[in-house]
């Protein structure tokens, strides 16, 4: 059993999960805020499927990757940082497009900018375990 290995199912279940709401929520932007003439709330649910869709897709690959044992002892924390930044930029404009009011928008709306920064911190991470792996790792075997 490889290190991490049911972490990184969990992460394929998570990306998959954010695959589906992105459809979903892709819909839900097209015909029932588009159709009540919410066009801003339409184009903040529209970015927020694609993002979903995207990110949660490369979850399901990064653990695919680590399952193949590209990344052999490093922690996942790539797809915890694109996980979690998932959660609040997509999860957030979700909030804001449907109960922009509400107060758990008001709270999440602050995390929107902190999860897009998640994720690309998440890639930045995932740059550098894999320099680490191809040139420091594989130059002192």
């Amino acid at each position: 059993m490889i290190q991490f290995e049911r972490e990184s199912k969990m992460w394929v279940a998570y990306g998959a999960l954010w695959v589906a709401l992105s459809v979903l929520m892709g819909a839900a932007g097209k015909h029932i805020l588009m159709a009540a003439d919410e066009l801003g709330r339409a184009e903040n649910l529209s970015i927020s499927s694609t993002y979903g869709m995207v990110f949660g897709l490369s979850l399901i690959v990064l653990s695919a990757i680590r399952w193949m044992q590209f990344w052999r002892t490093s922690a996942p924390w790539p797809e915890r940082s694109i996980g979690i930044g998932l959660f609040l930029f997509s999860g957030g404009l979700i909030i804001r497009s449907f109960v922009p009011e509400s107060a758990i928008s008001k709270l999440l709306s602050p995390c929107i900018p902190f999860g897009g920064a998640l994720l690309s911190v998440g890639f930045i991470w995932l740059i550098i375990q894999t320099i680490t792996e191809l040139f420091v790792k594989n130059g002192s075997e």
